[in-house]
């Protein structure tokens, strides 16, 4: 019988701090492939990679004070455009990490990634959450890991 992972055995963590009350996670990797177009043939001849591309979203319940800003994940405004520049070029990578809670095993382990986007959703009768995008430079699977 498989080993079934599921959102209940699953763990968030951002430079190994868990995400608490994380209620989903999306992971994309994307290569992409340039047609070869030669003369004297109708067919593409041969695709070759160009581009590799890696992404994250995540969606979490927003807990009063702690926010993706407070623990340093996203750049703070600042007092003025010039501090917020300096925020923007000064925060540093991040690491995400996706891990079976039961078993401890790193399922996915996605490195240099900044958060690019934040988007807070409110509802009249809904729990607020907050749902961010990520890039990021490489993502390794349990296969890669090993």
């Amino acid at each position: 019988m498989a080993e079934i992972l599921t959102g209940a055995r699953a763990r968030f963590s951002l430079d190994g701090v868990k995400v608490g009350f994380a209620t989903g996670v999306t992971l994309r990797e994307m290569i992409t492939y340039e047609p070869v177009k030669v003369l004297d043939n109708i067919q593409v001849e041969e695709h070759v990679p160009t581009d590799y591309d890696v992404s994250l979203t995540a969606d979490m319940v927003r807990i009063v004070g702690d926010t993706i800003k407070s623990r340093g994940w996203f750049p703070a405004q600042g007092s003025s455009p010039t501090q917020h520049l300096s925020n923007l070029i000064t925060t540093g990578e991040l690491v995400a990490t996706l891990e079976d809670n039961q078993t401890n095993q790193i399922i996915a382990n996605v490195e240099g990634v900044k958060i690019s986007e934040r988007n807070l959703t409110i509802t009249a009768r809904g729990v607020i959450g907050t749902n961010v995008t990520m890039v990021a430079k490489r993502a390794r699977d349990e296969y890669d890991l090993a």
